[in-house]
């Protein structure tokens, strides 16, 4: 699993393109032209021994042959991508405790909390060291995922489909942990990044959801269901 290099969302290397924003995935293309270039290989070779196997019943063995040395080869890929996640994790453990913290710090300042989770979950950093850092971030994930659902549910706008239950869900699932950050949070810098993330949640919910900033503030106390009736109310009041 890779992340988009513009948006930061989730993409597998299927995805050519990021599914969100439209971003080349450079790690599934090069996976793409691998396979492209080991199917050329291997419909050469395939070629050749039919033409081979007209002159010998022996061709057989020899295309038998090339097939386990073509699907061996298929199979060395997952591991030339596990390389990179290798490295990754030997150039984290090489970086000094104030090279991370630097490096997280600029996330924060600029705003970016997607790019501050995916980094503190991709290098694993533990809340024993880097608490403040790994709270914020691990709320980004809830709306990270709430992004990602809004975003399928626009290709489904039907009432009560999964995406945006999960949305709704997302929904309620930020705002109890919201609680719980800042009940936890001493530190006043970290505080108010915190409620600056909690800010781009509700711009991003009043924009996808048309909810209002008084559902946002009895979503911690709803359930599911009922949230999602909330929304389905305010996007029907919002098309008529």
């Amino acid at each position: 699993m890779v992340n988009c290099k513009n948006c930061g969302a989730p993409l597998s290397l299927k995805d050519a393109y990021c599914p969100h924003c439209g971003t080349p995935n450079p790690e599934a293309q090069e996976h793409l032209r691998k396979l492209r270039a080991l199917d050329r290989e291997f419909q050469n070779a395939k070629s050749e021994v039919r033409s081979e196997v007209q002159k010998s019943r022996k061709g057989y063995g020899v295309l038998v042959i090339l097939v386990i040395v073509l699907l061996a080869n298929l199979s060395l890929i997952p591991l030339h991508m596990a390389s990179y996640e290798i490295a990754d994790r030997i150039r984290i453990s090489r970086m000094k405790d104030s090279e991370i913290r630097t490096k997280m710090d600029a996330l924060l300042e600029a705003g970016e909390f997607s790019e501050l989770f995916l980094f503190v979950n991709h290098y694993n950093l533990s809340y024993t060291d880097y608490g403040p850092y790994c709270r914020i971030g691990y709320l980004a994930s809830d709306y990270v995922s709430f992004l990602e659902n809004v975003t399928s549910f626009r290709y489904d706008p039907e009432p009560y489909t999964d995406p945006l239950v999960k949305a709704c869900q997302n929904i309620i699932d930020f705002k109890t942990e919201y609680r719980s950050v800042l009940r936890w949070e001493e530190d006043e810098t970290f505080r108010v990044y915190t409620e600056a993330l909690n800010r781009d949640f509700d711009a991003a919910a009043r924009e996808y959801l048309k909810l209002t900033d008084e559902d946002l503030q009895d979503a911690e106390n709803m359930k599911g269901s009922a949230l999602l009736v909330r929304v389905n109310e305010r996007m029907h009041d919002e098309d008529r």
